[in-house]
């Protein structure tokens, strides 16, 4: 039965088309080289230009070198994949409905004079930090808000429950993965009431991230309990590049009062109630205050772009928010790829950050995938004395990417970076706080796709009360940490080879 289930799931058969798909390809290439000077010449032509389109494309080197390979080594055939993968463009009338919902956002992240200035003041010699997200990510910082930092997924449920069943106009909720399960039955439960109850509830959630958790439809069934749901970018077999662009986001909006963002996806694993790969280390973030109004944001646009609709802002950004007197400084920012986002927000973020440390740079993500220009910074920061500490996990997800991000360590330990690796289990945790000052909580890995080609968000934090416990958490997982060094870390030849070739793809992947 579960064969005969298999064999017809949406899974598979999308499985079969696509490879289809592939043999399609394969025939015509095969019948074009039956004539061979006439193939060599059309294969050079289209090689030359692509190599040309590559090289003068604005984009990293090492994503320019790794399409190079491909059209060099197979160049009619390379060039095919080429078209099809590399530039990940979104269908032009979603586009251009993505680009009219980003027009009308702005509005609401812009800052009068008064507000520009005491935002300025406050921030001081890390005024820069604002200026980036604000012309970049479509966003405004905010002061006078309540931050609470949360250690653990389960200290996070515990709390978002509490708050989703104090909702009295709506809720907003944006997730990679919602699995089956304690986590997800139990908001769901609560969801389902309110709905009910008359408060709008809206969720949008992955297709390829929830794909094998839930059934295809499940949205329709959301639906009928009365939530609004939809898929994002929903995966059709067709070979396409744009499967690549994830909506890798955690956010949750409750009344525009309250909002939530973090490591933290729907299922039982990220509080602990499933044990996959030893104690699941996760964080997240609660917001209250105007800042809320950044996530609000993110989410309408993101729902409105899925769904095709047009949400009225005003209805949901333009109350009255409540103000936390030394709060700090709080900036909710979004990205995601080319071409709606322009600039590697979430990246430039983060070197950003190592740039202005003087002290310290205390790093946790799950993976460590990261290319030139980010690795650069890392050794820079440690080579002029900041104490560079980075926690990854000592227990994988994933086989072959935890070997990659271990392929990294060497480089970075000789320039004095100091590496760690979460003895308990799987630190999912992404972030960064430095100094004492200034800190990021939110869902961007330091890999490629989630630096270049999903969706993300998260927090920029400059004195609020809540970096201490940010820091004092640090150091805890710190104490449960083996330190990684250059005479204790040994990667074998085989696993040595397979890295260098995966690294070379990693930009494409």
């Amino acid at each position: 039965m579960k064969l005969f289930k298999m064999l017809f799931s949406k899974i598979f058969i999308s499985f079969l088309i696509l490879i289809l798909q592939v043999w399609v390809f394969g025939v015509l290439i095969a019948v074009c080289e039956q004539y061979i000077f006439a193939f060599q010449v059309v294969t050079t032509f289209f090689g030359v230009l692509i190599i040309l389109g590559i090289i003068n494309k604005k984009e990293s080197p090492e994503f320019k070198l790794a399409w190079l390979v491909v059209v060099l080594i197979v160049p009619l055939f390379g060039f095919l994949i080429y078209c099809l993968f590399a530039n990940s463009k979104m269908p032009l009338k979603q586009y251009k409905l993505a680009i009219e919902i980003a027009a009308r956002c702005k509005k609401y992240s812009e800052l009068t004079k008064t507000e520009n200035e005491k935002i300025t003041e406050f921030l001081g010699d890390k005024a820069d930090i604002e200026a980036y997200l604000r012309a970049t990510a479509y966003s405004r910082g905010h002061l006078d808000n309540e931050v609470k930092y949360f250690p653990l997924g389960e200290d996070f449920y515990a709390d978002l429950l509490k708050e989703l069943k104090k909702a009295e106009k709506f809720i907003f909720m944006e997730y990679f993965i919602i699995d089956f399960g304690k986590m997800w039955s139990e908001i769901l439960a609560v969801l389902t009431e309110k709905a009910a109850a008359g408060v709008e509830v809206r969720v949008l959630y992955d297709d390829i991230g929830c794909a094998g958790l839930l059934p295809g439809g499940y949205y329709k069934k959301l639906r009928k309990a009365g939530i609004n749901s939809y898929k994002f970018n929903r995966f059709m077999p067709v070979v396409s590049g744009i499967h690549n662009n994830r909506d890798h986001r955690k956010i949750t909006v409750i009344d525009g009062k309250v909002a939530y963002t973090g490591g933290v996806n729907i299922a039982d694993e990220y509080i602990n109630a499933k044990n996959r790969f030893g104690h699941w280390k996760d964080t997240a973030l609660r917001v209250r205050g105007s800042a809320v109004s950044n996530f609000t944001a993110m989410f309408l646009h993101t729902f409105d772009v899925t769904s095709k609709t047009k949400s009225d802002y005003g209805k949901y950004l333009n109350i009255e928010y409540e103000k936390f007197d030394g709060g700090g400084y709080v900036h909710p920012f979004g990205d995601g790829p080319k071409p709606f986002y322009t600039e590697r927000i979430g990246e430039n973020n983060y070197i950003n950050m190592l740039n202005s440390a003087k002290k310290y740079a205390y790093i946790t993500t799950p993976y460590l995938i990261p290319d030139y220009t980010l690795i650069s910074a890392l050794r820079n920061a440690a080579m002029r004395g900041v104490d560079v500490k980075i926690i990854t996990p000592a227990v994988p997800d994933k086989k072959i990417v935890f070997n990659m991000t271990r392929s990294n360590y060497r480089h970075l330990l000789q320039s004095g970076v100091k590496i760690y690796e979460y003895t308990p289990g799987f630190i999912h945790a992404k972030g960064m706080l430095t100094d004492d000052a200034v800190a990021f909580v939110g869902t961007i890995n330091l890999d490629y796709r989630s630096l270049v080609h999903h969706y993300e968000c998260g927090a920029v934090l400059y004195k609020t009360p809540c970096i201490a416990d940010i820091k004092r958490d640090f150091e805890n997982t710190l104490a449960v940490s083996r330190e990684i060094t250059e005479s204790n870390f040994k990667m074998n030849f085989i696993a040595s080879l397979a890295n260098a070739v995966l690294n070379l793809f990693s930009p494409m992947l």
